[in-house]
């Protein structure tokens, strides 16, 4: 008897997998993490470096991608930076350390552990000092 629908992947889709969704980097959804906008975006930057595909859309992809990660950070409060840092650590411990996937989501958790540090830096607006 045939099964009534397509039969369930038993693979685990790998970090890379995020690549293919951003194959429309134009598109956008209503729940963007960070996270996985900057996987993204640090993805199609290392497939442009590697100069496989095409060169021209990559380099279209990691421009739009890099605009929108650029926005969501901007937009972000200091609680949801550090959240998708968490987040990002998360991912990397779930991967196994020393792959491709695992130095992948290094970089991730990295860049937006740089990104919750900068918003900590930032002096708070209206602090009554002198501007001289």
């Amino acid at each position: 008897m045939p099964a009534a629908g397509p039969a369930p992947r038993s693979e685990a889709i790998g970090y890379r997998g995020v690549v293919d969704a951003a194959a429309d980097a134009s598109a956008t959804t209503a729940a963007e993490s960070i996270e996985d906008v900057g996987a993204a975006w640090l993805a199609a930057e290392q497939e442009l470096a590697a100069g496989s595909g095409n060169p021209t859309q990559s380099e279209i992809d990691a421009r739009a991608l890099s605009e929108r990660y650029d926005a969501l950070i901007r937009a972000a409060s200091r609680e949801e930076l550090r959240l998708a840092w968490e987040a990002a650590r998360k991912i990397q411990g779930e991967q196994e350390m020393g792959s491709e996937a695992w130095a992948s989501a290094r970089r991730l958790s990295e860049l937006l552990r740089g990104e919750y540090q900068a918003a900590e830096a930032e002096p708070p607006s209206g602090s009554g000092a002198p501007d001289d």
